[in-house]
């Protein structure tokens, strides 16, 4: 799909800047209200204003930052947890146009589901409840324009990218190829045809674990732009704060098996599993929907970052290091491979078999990224899609589990997917 014309282009970055500078202008304002909690509110309440605003990757991002209260505050999270499923939602008349262009004549109980407000509403589409043959149904509608917005904020971000790219600190680190990859990705969430298919996929390498609850879909009722599947009724992101500790405790360390089973078993990465699509319900099960932000890792990068995640469980530093380094796709001339191996075996040392409260995976990428750019190494970007996925959940795991051991837990599928040999499912 093309949508990214130059007029649109000039056009959307235009408005990306000016209600950025409107947003910046209220915030300068609400910082001058002499209650600091009000202030913090607003401040939030600007924030996601903005990003209902521009829509497109700044929700994406903003559903991101709201699963992590321990890098932007509570207040901060809470308020943009309500992109994940609250964003304002499309029309009715556009999400009927959208239905009856996919599917054809919509018999009367689908019309009426669609003409009333969706139980859901998040970036890249809608969802309503509606009866189909006596089955309870939800029925996920694409918002009309989103593929043309949401091309053109990937067009900015390349290009933005190939700006920083010239810059020394940044010369030659793969941001190109980060990006390329991240558009790709997020492009694909536009086809809700590739989704059902993701969907029935995670179902399938999910299976085993029977805590584990992704909804089936109804293949008579999907289409281009509409993906319908069963109603999971009781599903509310506010939920779990009030779910009995040990209740939390449970659907954590459920939700984090899940996703080591994803990654190093299979490769197949669910990129999005904020609260808006990962529920924890009162038995301690757990709920995954929506396999529209998804990557698949190569059968090599599943493997390698199966063996560094090992290595790093274990404290062997040596082994991470040389393990990064047979995925390395450039090098600085005059690169200090020995500083390389050093720091980054001081960083595992300083790492391993620290549980979530003590362990901080957005900082340990963070470092770990510089090593790279300070040493001239730098590793596969398909690792960005497992540590993207995997700082989602640590952010729930923080707040709901914080004694989890987030590293131990991986052991058993750590195991397994070494010795599953390389191919993809």
């Amino acid at each position: 799909m093309r949508f990214r014309t130059a007029p649109f282009l000039v056009a959307r970055a235009f408005r990306i800047v000016l209600w950025t500078v409107l947003a910046m202008a209220r915030v300068v304002l609400v910082l001058a209200l002499p209650s600091r909690r009000t202030r913090a509110e607003r401040v939030a309440s600007e924030v996601v204003r903005l990003a209902e605003k521009l829509q497109g990757a700044f929700i994406k991002v903003g559903q991101l930052l709201g699963t992590r209260a321990d890098l932007v505050g509570t207040t901060m999270a809470r308020a943009l947890g309500a992109l994940q499923d609250d964003v304002t939602p499309m029309r009715a008349v556009h999400a009927r146009r959208a239905a009856e262009r996919a599917l054809g004549p919509l018999p009367g109980e689908l019309a009426r589901a669609l003409g009333g407000r969706p139980v859901a509403s998040g970036s890249i589409a809608c969802v309503y409840r509606a009866e189909l043959d006596g089955l309870a149904v939800a029925v996920k509608v694409r918002r009309p324009g989103i593929e043309r917005a949401m091309s053109a904020d990937i067009g900015i971000v390349k290009a933005l990218m190939r700006v920083l790219g010239r810059l020394p600190p940044l010369l030659r680190v793969p941001l190109d190829d980060i990006a390329e990859q991240l558009g790709e990705c997020l492009i694909r969430q536009f086809d809700l045809v590739s989704e059902r298919v993701h969907l029935e996929r995670l179902r399938r390498d999910l299976a085993d674990l029977p805590e584990v609850v992704v909804p089936a879909t109804v293949p008579e009722w999907c289409g281009d732009g509409v993906i319908t599947m069963e109603f999971i009724d009781g599903l509310d992101r506010t939920m779990t704060d009030r779910l009995p500790a040990t209740v939390r405790e449970t659907g954590m360390a459920v939700l984090v098996r899940a996703v080591y089973r994803m990654l190093f078993l299979h490769g197949f990465i669910h990129v999005d599993l904020h609260q808006g699509n990962a529920y924890i319900r009162r038995d301690g099960s757990v709920i995954v929907l929506d396999a529209g932000f998804t990557y698949q890792m190569t059968p090599d990068a599943r493997l390698k970052f199966t063996e560094f995640f090992a290595g790093m469980v274990q404290g062997r530093g040596d082994e991470c290091a040389e393990i990064l380094l047979s995925t390395v796709r450039k090098v600085a001339s005059g690169a200090d491979v020995a500083g390389f191996r050093r720091d980054v075996s001081e960083l595992i040392a300083r790492s391993a078999g620290l549980v979530a409260d003590r362990f901080s995976l957005s900082s340990f990428s963070v470092e770990l990224f510089d090593l790279q750019r300070r040493h001239g190494h730098f590793a596969d970007p398909q690792f960005v899609f497992p540590l993207l996925c995997l700082l989602a959940v640590e952010g729930a795991v923080k707040r709901h589990h914080p004694l989890m051991d987030f590293q131990l837990e991986a052991a058993p599928y750590l195991m397994h997917g070494l010795l599953t040999e390389p191919s993809l499912d």
